[in-house]
């Protein structure tokens, strides 16, 4: 295959993967990206304009995409309609995505403060979320306690396995997390 049919066939596949994602508009006025899944997200809310779970999903959603200020908004709504843990836990998964580490750390440590540090997420949600403040010691702590708890995040093989399907940001900063950890930490 020359460079040419390379390029080619390079542009095909981003052309397609892109073609299920689109600008939405209301009135002529942009209102942001759209894909499947946002439309169903979109129409659970207009279904049920309390489904605290449809805002946090959305929020994700819209997170992951880029959508910066719909994402907040939803987030917001969601955590002021369903003040839980687990919510709040969500929420910051939502903001580190948009790489806001300070509001994803303030959630993860609420989440872990209502679930009284027993949620089998608490530990490695805090330690995404001092490293992305920078504080290593906290992280590096808090990486150990997620590690005692579920110990796949103790081993190489079984922590890309447990975070195959969390996003780029997720994986490349679990996996910085665990070579420090393993390198400096580890006993």
């Amino acid at each position: 295959m020359n460079r040419y049919s390379v390029l080619f066939s390079t542009v095909c596949a981003l052309l397609v993967g892109c073609a299920h994602q689109a600008r939405r508009t209301e009135a002529g006025k942009d209102i942001g990206i759209t894909t499947p899944k946002l439309e169903i997200l979109n129409d659970q809310v207009r279904a049920n304009p309390e489904n605290a779970q449809a805002y946090s999903n959305r929020g994700y959603t819209l997170a992951v995409l880029g959508e910066k200020e719909r994402a907040r908004a939803d987030l917001k709504k969601a955590v002021t309609l369903k003040d839980t843990g687990p919510m709040h836990n969500g929420a910051g998964w939502s903001y580190f995505n948009l790489e806001d580490y300070e509001q994803a750390l303030r959630e993860w440590k609420i989440a872990a403060e209502m679930s009284k540090g027993k949620a089998h997420y608490d530990y490695y949600s805090l330690a995404l979320g001092y490293w992305g403040v920078h504080d290593w010691k906290q992280c590096l702590e808090n990486y150990q306690l997620a590690v005692e708890r579920e110990p796949k995040f103790g081993e190489a093989k079984l922590l890309q396995e447990r975070t195959a399907e969390w996003t780029p940001r997720e994986r490349r900063a679990i996996q910085e997390i665990y070579a420090r950890w393993s390198k400096a930490w580890r006993p």
